[in-house]
């Protein structure tokens, strides 16, 4: 054999052997795999729709149709490439499914990468945290040599860790200080992960001093992997934007690098958990996990073990004698306040990150305390009682509205400075009160084009409902096939809706992807996170809502979603159990930005049972209070005039009807300068 043929022969083979090992490599390999499949799925995706849409007129139903073909086959294919690659593409699939605008097969595949991920084998488990925690940590629990202390002669690997668990369980005690553990190292630490996510997983364990704890242990190369597949997506957006010049995404690459660095960076994460715990310390309704950073690191961070149901779950906090309308509110509630009060807000509040569980002490469910509130799903719930009706809600006499959110993960945090705080309490405040002048004020001031001004105040108040909206199908999506307003009856209470929602939200059709890009290139980066986040808990309440209209209707209660004649009073008493929760939702942001304009600066850390909000002085908290009480009526007056249109589609011949109509057009084209009044 000819030594060119030799060497052509070994770099073969070396080629051959380097892809098989990067691509099956545990710990990622170096990302060239990755790259070249992220590659070739991104120019099939491309491919398709310049093929499929080619010579088509924009906009006819022929494109929507085929459009909306090609939406569900890319979606299906990014998923599995999120699903194969893992690590960041995961965490960039979570991002894309809930970004505002995004098409509804994106979302829909996309949003599967919540819930899940791949776990770690347990031998890179136990390699992170004696690496990050010295090999003492974990020393009498394995032996990192490889044979399990003392218990060579086990049948099996798992019966093996088993026993040395065992036999080591509480094994020493260290000094603690400040009611958390020094501890140094773990007395018992589960093999099988609780929680398994895009950058790591927690594990249940046991501190040498007795405490239960949850630790969360980072995916081991993602450090490595972080350049070469962010580079990868840098190289793709630039590519497909050669493709489709007004589809430009290359944005939001540096804003994914920026959060990517802090999430992987797990004491920065724990600093963030206890300065939330602080500075919402004096409502009982949030609260955050204890520390223990004798245990932490860069890459692994331990935390107090909380026992809790999980947000959206609406079963689960009815079985535990939580009201889920109640903890709609207190979610909603809490996020309010941190972005327009504290100027910081969580960007990740998916369900994942967040339990639900009674307050301490809360005896108002058959009297048991907080460890027992938390009950199987399918335990029967036998405890009867009559539903009171408040303003935004209602709860069941036998499910307790004292609830308690524990925030559990703090990887991702947008940071706003005064200017941007008080920015964003104006735009709030402005949709709130309906004025678009001062909508149109702020907005610019975001640099947000004219042309697109009226995205901000549909993104940011758009409610949920029950209601199906007439056009588009099943969700009004304008890319689903099938939808026919003439179908509908003119004067039942759905077209009724239907026709008010169309005049308030302005007939605004879904965005265009090319709407959604110049849109975020136009955007401040944390006004994406704030969007992201607010999404979040939209779809959290939608769920939550969903779950309590058809427990009402099982019970016999709801009223098929509708109060008088088919109606709800603008989502505010009764009726549409979608819109009632969203209300109140909105209702959340807007008393707190009320607030965060009256106050001189952002809120510091309270840190006191009367700090926080106890402690405004009196000057403050009545301008908070006229605040509130001036976008009170007015939001009442806008939805008491709705209800007396809708009244009248509903029980008025046409011809007295429809200048009502014409009436309350006329006033809202007026009124909102050509933004939507939702």
């Amino acid at each position: 054999m000819s030594r060119v043929r030799a060497v052509a022969v070994a770099a073969t083979a070396g080629s051959v052997a380097f892809v098989a090992w990067d691509a099956n490599d545990r710990k990622g390999g170096v990302g060239v795999t990755r790259a070249v499949t992220a590659t070739a799925t991104a120019a099939l995706i491309a491919a398709d729709y310049k093929l499929r849409l080619a010579g088509m007129e924009k906009n006819s139903p022929a494109f929507l149709a085929a459009r909306h073909e090609v939406h569900e086959r890319s979606a299906a294919r990014l998923l599995r490439l999120c699903e194969r690659n893992g690590g960041l593409y995961t965490k960039a699939g979570q991002f894309i499914s809930t970004a505002s605008g995004m098409p509804a097969p994106y979302q829909r595949h996309l949003s599967k990468l919540q819930d899940s991920a791949r776990p770690l084998e347990w031998s890179d488990v136990r390699e992170m945290v004696a690496a990050e925690l010295s090999p003492r940590a974990v020393e009498h629990l394995v032996n990192f040599g490889g044979n399990d202390v003392g218990v060579t002669n086990a049948a099996n690997p798992d019966e093996a860790a088993a026993i040395a668990v065992k036999r080591s369980a509480g094994s020493r005690m260290d000094e603690q200080s400040d009611g958390v553990s020094g501890s140094t190292s773990f007395s018992e630490f589960d093999r099988e992960p609780i929680a398994a996510a895009s950058l790591a997983q927690v594990h249940r364990a046991v501190t040498s001093a007795g405490e239960e704890v949850a630790v969360k242990v980072q995916r081991p190369g993602l450090r490595r992997q972080f350049d070469v597949d962010l580079a990868t997506m840098r190289f793709i957006t630039k590519a497909v934007c050669v493709a489709f010049p007004t589809f430009d995404f290359s944005f939001l690459v540096p804003e994914f690098r920026d959060r990517l660095a802090r999430e992987l960076d797990f004491t920065w994460e724990g600093r963030s958990c206890e300065r939330t715990g602080k500075a919402l310390a004096d409502d009982a309704r949030m609260v955050t996990p204890k520390i223990h950073w004798s245990l932490t690191t860069g890459r692994v961070l331990t935390m107090e073990y909380v026992r809790g149901v999980k947000v959206d779950d609406g079963p689960g906090l009815r079985a535990a004698g939580i009201d889920p309308a109640a903890a709609a509110s207190a979610l909603a509630d809490t996020f309010a306040r941190m972005l327009a009060c504290h100027g910081f807000v969580h960007g990740d509040p998916h369900p994942g990150n967040m339990l639900i569980r009674r307050q301490p002490g809360d005896g108002s469910v058959g009297g048991n305390d907080l460890g027992s509130a938390v009950m199987s799903p399918a335990e029967p719930n036998v405890l009867g009682g009559r539903r009171r009706w408040w303003p935004f809600g209602s709860c069941r006499g036998e499910l307790t509205g004292k609830v308690q959110i524990v925030l559990l993960d703090h990887g991702l945090y947008t940071e706003l400075d005064e200017a941007e705080r008080r920015r964003m309490c104006r735009l709030w405040h402005a949709v709130a009160m309906r004025d678009p002048a001062k909508v149109r004020a702020v907005s610019e001031e975001m640099g947000v084009p004219k042309s697109l001004q009226w995205i901000l105040p549909q993104l940011m108040a758009r409610q949920t409902s029950n209601v199906k909206p007439m056009g588009g199908g099943e969700t009004g999506n304008a890319d689903a096939p099938g939808g026919d307003p003439a179908a509908a009856n003119p004067r039942s209470a759905e077209a009724a809706h239907a026709r008010v929602d169309g005049l308030v939200r302005g007939g605004r059709p879904p965005l265009s992807m090319d709407q959604v890009s110049e849109f975020g290139r136009a955007l401040p980066r944390e006004m994406m996170i704030v969007m992201r986040a607010n999404a979040l808990i939209r779809n959290i309440t939608r769920k939550l809502a969903i779950d309590v209209d058809a427990h009402e209707r099982a019970d016999g209660e709801g009223t098929g979603g509708r109060g008088l004649l088919g109606l709800s009073l603008g989502g505010f008493m009764g009726g549409d159990v979608g819109r009632r929760m969203d209300r109140r939702r909105q209702w959340a942001m807007a008393r707190y930005s009320c607030l965060g304009i009256s106050l001189p600066s952002a809120l510091a850390e309270c840190g006191r049972p009367k700090g926080g909000l106890a402690a405004l002085p009196t000057g403050i908290t009545v301008k908070w209070k006229l605040r509130t009480a001036r976008v009170w009526a007015k939001i009442w007056l806008f939805r008491s005039m709705q209800y007396g249109v809708m009244i009248a589609i509903r029980t008025l011949p046409e011809g007295l009807s429809e200048p009502v109509v014409r009436s309350f057009t006329e006033m809202l084209e007026r009124k909102r300068g050509g933004l939507p009044a939702a």
